[in-house]
């Protein structure tokens, strides 16, 4: 699963200071535009993700407590940068903050 891969929600960790991550792993293999539009997708269902299903699959966890972050096989484009946090006017109060991570690896 990858940015590409919208309705899907590529991986969710325990953050070390509580909470939860929702990691979208975005490989690097899409173009700037292409990349930028599966991210604001991906974006979107991931915040359905947690205005929605979140309370049956996590229950404990409080949505505030929640950080979107990208693990990018190449910077995020300055696009994406831009894009720090989600909001959504359905669910007032509700912030989720939206990180970047450039993971290097070995084999690419």
């Amino acid at each position: 699963m990858t940015i590409a891969d919208e309705n899907t929600i590529d991986m969710i960790a325990r953050a070390s200071e509580g909470g939860l991550k929702l990691i979208i792993v975005d490989d690097g293999s899409l173009d700037d535009t292409a990349r930028f539009e599966a991210f604001q997708k991906k974006l979107q269902n991931y915040f359905r993700y947690i205005v929605g299903q979140l309370k049956d699959d996590h229950p404990e966890c409080d949505p505030n407590d929640m950080t979107i972050t990208v693990a990018c096989a190449i910077p995020p484009t300055e696009a994406m940068q831009k894009i720090a946090g989600l909001e959504h006017p359905g669910a007032p109060g509700l912030s989720v903050s939206v990180v970047y991570e450039v993971i290097s690896s070995r084999f690419g």
